[in-house]
């Protein structure tokens, strides 16, 4: 099956950071307007004929692109809830972008892994993998599909990746997928 990632628009945090929201209720962050002509060049993308369904992140961000492209492209979205980006708290508790980015430089700092010492216990890089990978298992009767997600996920399965937002990687997916490893 050959699988389009699409890394979802450029996110403005700022309405969820003013509302106080934390935890999870960061992850509401709509798309800023460069985000949503991001979204919109993506769907023009021809590389996307063909395709016969979007699967996306539950995470405003991923749906607003997914619908974006949905509505352009006229293909089905279904929204897949493992689809989601890493956590970088598993008590879904952090309370900022900020304190987000610093869970995220102990994640590279131990190199995907979380140690039984870490301040904050995060999403392994190998458990996050494990996860879509489970996910993407479900539609390999189709041909070819769109998967609306995020940097992070899309590395795991595309690396070296540094997908821009409303970018595309493709990838050749097939039920014989193994975990890689680190990739440095």
């Amino acid at each position: 099956m050959q699988i389009l990632f699409i890394r979802h628009g450029e996110p403005d945090y700022s309405l969820v950071t003013n509302k106080g929201f934390i935890g999870h209720g960061q992850d509401m962050a709509q798309l800023t307007e460069n985000g949503k002509k991001q979204a919109l060049l993506a769907a023009m993308d021809e590389r996307l004929i063909g395709t016969e369904l979007i699967l996306s992140s539950p995470y405003t961000r991923a749906l607003q692109t997914a619908a974006i492209i949905s509505r352009y492209c006229d293909i089905e979205i279904n929204v897949e809830i493992d689809l989601h980006e890493w956590l970088p708290d598993l008590s879904h508790a952090f309370t900022s972008i900020e304190s987000k980015k610093d869970m995220f430089k102990l994640f590279l700092k131990n190199k995907g892994t979380c140690p039984i010492d870490s301040p904050v216990r995060y999403e392994e890089y190998q458990s996050m993998f494990n996860r879509v990978n489970a996910c993407l298992q479900r539609y390999l009767s189709y041909k070819k599909i769109a998967v609306v997600t995020h940097s992070l996920v899309i590395s795991a399965f595309c690396y070296p990746s540094s997908t821009p937002w409303g970018g595309i990687e493709v990838f050749e997916f097939d039920n014989k997928l193994k975990w890689n490893g680190w990739l440095e």
